[in-house]
């Protein structure tokens, strides 16, 4: 029996009741259903809700290599592949082997203090060290490739892959990337200098990003899901992924076509 596992936020009662729905469409289709969890035997999984469902299923099927459907049921949506009115054709379909999938880059953080490492994270959009509670100025000191390139006295600092360069790096001014693309920006937030603007390097290359501010509300947020505290002299280094994501596209709807319906292009 085919095994398919959905990801929802059963908290809201809109994924519930569609969590519900989806899975008695594929139990009349005699396929076993996995609700927020992936097994060995899970050859799909559904992420049903927005763009968080799809950030969380990115951490939770790394280590699985499987497709993921990205299933909007309001807001933005960036990485949601068709919406709900959609989804039915579209699992039509996927069960009979007709879909194309693209890979997205992740990116892998980790927290050094003192010599020893005290977290590792992974992340699809981005890796943000910034200030926290309070509006207190941080100072970080980043190197690419064990090579200094500024100190940025500011808010923070957002590695972005080309996937998140639409959503924390788009606000605080970065570049839109297509996602095909092989690299890393990084988009200072509020920088207390004119000069320091977003950098695009290579996604080979090694980021380290030096704490240099005694205070205690510094953190690193991965995908702005997972945080860790961060201190004085704690090195934050961040590099492309092992892992990749795989998600399924429809085959008629091009990036550019994204970008012109959630951002309004064209619109007056």
């Amino acid at each position: 029996m085919k095994t398919i596992a959905i990801l929802a936020d059963l908290k809201r009662k809109k994924s519930k009741s569609n969590v519900e729905k989806l899975t008695s469409y594929l139990g009349r289709r005699k396929i076993k259903v996995l609700v927020n969890e992936i097994s060995k035997q899970t050859y799909l999984v559904i992420a049903l809700g927005g763009n968080g469902i799809i950030l969380k299923a990115a951490r939770q099927v790394s280590g699985f290599n499987l497709p993921v459907l990205g299933v909007n049921l309001g807001g933005l949506g960036f990485l949601a592949g068709v919406s709900l009115s959609g989804l039915y054709p579209t699992l039509d379909t996927i069960l009979q082997k007709r879909f194309r999938t693209v890979e997205r880059m992740l990116l892998h953080s980790k927290v050094v203090r003192k010599g020893k490492t005290v977290g590792e994270f992974l992340a699809l959009n981005d890796a943000v060290v910034k200030n926290g509670v309070t509006a207190r100025v941080i100072r970080l000191r980043l190197e690419v490739n064990n090579q200094y390139v500024a100190t940025y006295v500011g808010d923070g600092l957002i590695v972005s892959t080309p996937t998140g360069s639409t959503a924390y790096s788009l606000a605080a001014s970065g570049p839109i990337v297509h996602p095909d693309l092989s690299l890393i920006i990084l988009s200072p937030i509020c920088p207390h200098t004119l000069a320091l603007r977003p950098l695009i390097v290579s996604s080979k290359d090694t980021i380290n990003i030096w704490v240099e501010t005694n205070h205690h509300e510094v953190i690193l947020t991965m995908d702005g899901q997972e945080d860790i505290r961060l201190k004085l002299g704690d090195l934050v280094q961040v590099r492309e992924a092992r892992e990749r994501l795989r998600l399924i596209v429809p085959e008629k709807k091009s990036y550019y076509h994204v970008l012109r319906t959630k951002l309004k292009w064209g619109g007056r």
